[in-house]
């Protein structure tokens, strides 16, 4: 490798400790890469695209590293925008960013501006805007909100060309010819189209829906990049149009006995129309010392938080609606209380107990089904189902997640001295994937696709799966940007480190 042929203003590393640090992100694979690249502009971002391509190195964007399917890694070249692109452009009604700003930096000062951008996951202090982009990232407010695709209006961003490409202005003439022809191929396909619509709303791979939504070019490849964790192209700058601030109106906890009784409430309640509304199941109020979610309780199974900013009307409504079923505990909690704040640092500290619960006992937290995505109404049943796999395989399991679409952060604690240690992995994830099936539900969930899902999206799609296919073809023939977390047929335990950290 000629480091002399990249002519940066930005920083190069090749030194083992850079290369082993990232190596890593919050997933549980680990691949060392070439090299570390950290751009100061975007020109640097062209020679880097135009050095690999020379050099036969593999390309992979990173911005806050903070991924769980190990789509931030890779062998090739990283590039990482943390360090340098991470700044606001603007702030205001249309906002414009820069990839390695961390989103919770962003969430501060659209606050100051009382603008909001509701698509915020609770790694909001560690991920940055370019990774939410890549993975189309949802929080708890996606439930109202949407995810971020619906509020980034164009995307500025390098092709693995090396050519700038603004999607607000004219495509090059091959992406504009090449995405009409997989439209129109695509309209035509009703079989095809059922396949997609019957999954549901947050589930990954390429946004094939994009094709039925936009009829500008620009829009479609935009909203295509959106989730496609950087096999499509390198994006520098992300416009978005944040919505006026919307304060809560007062929240409510409840604590159930039945799952039935929870999906009951949950579908009944999402017809209020909540910001959010969010789930925890009886193990995490055993690991969360908190002061919301800690009820000792053997009788209950899942907790559930319905937060309101449309009115305190609603919030009334939605409490006579769960006062109707077998509940341990309702609590109705003030907008701006210090029970308010309590709750959402209680719901922000279920991955980290959790983690330390595996660290005291030496257990493995693997992320490999913890992004399922399922229709509202089957939450009890898939969750009933992977609790009788887990029980016949001898694995504990927690869930949390987000009731509101239909998204279950499932994680089964592994451990690390057992004999079939692979093997059992491969299992879990398998056998939760056929469970998911029976529902129409999808491992490739809300944080998108990437080594520990994707295997999945050929069998899930069927026939559709050959339109991921062209899309990667048009944007990237050469596969040099970030190979191995779409399309790889690499069993999930490929790559994976299974060190307790």
């Amino acid at each position: 490798m000629d480091l002399s042929l990249l002519d940066i203003t930005g920083d190069c590393h090749s030194d083992p400790q850079t290369l082993e640090k990232f190596s890593r992100d919050m997933s549980a694979y680990r691949i060392v890469p070439a090299l570390v690249v950290e751009p100061k502009t975007e020109e640097d971002v062209i020679k880097t695209v135009q050095f690999t391509g020379k050099e036969g190195l593999s390309i992979v964007p990173r911005s806050g590293g903070s991924d769980l399917s190990g789509a931030s890694i890779g062998p090739g070249v990283i590039l990482n925008f943390k360090k340098h692109l991470n700044q606001p452009l603007v702030v205001d009604q249309e906002t414009i960013v820069q990839p390695g700003m961390i989103l919770a930096d962003l969430v501060k000062q659209l606050s100051d501006h009382s603008l909001m951008l509701p698509a915020i996951p609770s790694s909001n202090p560690i991920c940055a805007l370019g990774g939410n982009v890549g993975t189309r990232a949802v929080g708890p407010k996606t439930a109202k909100y949407g995810t971020i695709d619906a509020f980034v209006t164009s995307l500025r961003f390098v092709t693995a060309r090396g050519e700038v490409v603004d999607t607000n202005r004219s495509l090059p003439e091959y992406l504009e010819t090449g995405l009409r022809k997989i439209q129109q191929a695509y309209l035509a396909d009703e079989a095809g189209r059922a396949i997609v619509a019957r999954r549901p709303h947050i589930a990954g791979g390429y946004n094939l829906k994009a094709f039925e939504q936009y009829d500008q070019m620009g829009e479609l490849a935009a909203h295509l990049l959106i989730g496609s964790v950087g096999t499509l192209g390198i994006v520098t700058e992300i416009r978005l149009k944040p919505i006026e601030l919307r304060a809560s109106k007062g929240t409510l906890v409840a604590h159930f006995r039945d799952y039935d009784e929870f999906t009951e409430a949950s579908l009944r309640l999402k017809e209020l129309d909540p910001a959010a509304l969010e789930y925890s199941d009886a193990s995490c109020c055993r690991h969360v010392d908190g002061t919301i979610l800690n009820l000792e309780d053997p009788d209950i199974v899942a907790t559930l938080v319905a937060e309101f900013d449309d009115s305190a009307e609603k919030v009334q409504t939605g409490r006579e609606i769960i006062a109707g079923y077998d509940i341990a505990r309702l609590w109705e909690i003030n907008a701006g209380s210090p029970e308010e704040a309590a709750l959402w640092q209680d719901r922000r500290r279920i991955q980290p107990s959790l983690l330390k619960y595996c660290r005291e006992h030496n257990l493995l937290l693997l992320p490999i089904i913890d992004d399922i995505t399922i229709h509202v109404k089957d939450f009890g049943p898939v969750v009933r189902d992977l609790e009788d796999l887990m029980r016949r395989l001898g694995i504990e399991i927690s869930f949390y997640g987000h009731a509101g679409f239909g998204s279950i952060h499932a994680r089964p604690y592994f451990d690390p001295s057992h004999e079939n240690l692979k093997e059992q992995i491969e299992t879990v994830s398998r056998e939760s994937f056929k469970i998911l099936q029976n529902y129409h539900g999808t491992l490739v969930g809300e944080h998108n696709a990437g080594r520990s899902r994707s295997i999945y999206l050929r069998e899930e799609l069927g026939t559709a799966f050959a339109y991921l296919q062209e899309i990667k073809q048009l944007f990237d023939p050469d596969d040099i940007l970030n190979p191995g977390t779409l399309f790889s047929n690499d069993p999930i335990s490929t790559h994976m480190d299974f060190t307790v950290r």
